[in-house]
């Protein structure tokens, strides 16, 4: 939320403008800014818009229901749910990256996920990664997802992966960390490589008594 002693009154303006706002890119803006205040009219004007026609807008929508870390609604679970499934990857991902940490959506999200992870763009499938590596889904098909992504170009994603099996104790993970190692991806400051190290330190301590 912006720092401003009139965030309130500044809130109720941009909710204002944007429950009225036809044009389409005038709007798109208007809901990014929206986003950014803690306003109890967030989720209203999420809902007004979760069906729109313009992907534009439809990638905003999700940015609009429980900010802040709050828990979603019934409301707000009723107007992601169709934004999942979404005919556009990123509205889509948008979508579960909000549903993905909510009991009632996270295996729909998951799905949608898993099918990122799947697809065929390389920007999709690294943003796929990272929220399947931190979503509480335990499940051998997110662990599974998690491994075949180990083959990406892209180190981050490589990391992500990595980072997912550790998290799961998953034995697979000896094979992510020695890729990580050869291609020496991440460092020391890293949450990710740190707990993939202290994965294989533990494997190897035990391994010694």
């Amino acid at each position: 939320m912006y720092d401003s002693p009139y965030a309130q009154q500044e809130g109720d303006f941009l909710a204002a403008w944007a429950a009225e706002e036809t044009d389409i890119e005038m709007l798109v803006k208007v809901l990014e800014a929206f986003a950014e205040y803690e306003h109890p009219g967030t989720e209203d004007i999420g809902l007004r818009y979760a069906d729109h026609p313009d992907v534009r807008v439809r990638r905003r929508v999700p940015g609009l229901f429980c900010p802040w870390g709050a828990s979603l609604t019934s409301p707000a679970r009723d107007g992601l749910l169709p934004l999942i499934r979404d005919p556009d990857a990123r509205v889509r991902l948008l979508a579960s990256r909000t549903a993905v940490h909510d009991d009632a959506l996270l295996s729909p999200a998951v799905q949608a996920l898993l099918a990122l992870a799947d697809g065929p763009d390389a920007g999709l499938r690294g943003e796929a990664a990272a929220l399947l590596a931190a979503c509480p889904d335990r499940s051998p098909a997110v662990a599974d997802a998690l491994f075949a992504l180990l083959d990406e170009d892209d180190p981050l994603t490589c990391l992500e992966a990595a980072y997912g099996l550790a998290l799961r104790d998953d034995p697979r993970t000896t094979v992510a960390y020695r890729l990580i190692v050869d291609r020496d991806i991440g460092d020391a400051d890293d949450h990710r490589w740190c707990r993939l190290w202290h994965w294989h330190y533990d494997r190897e301590r035990a391994a010694a008594e």
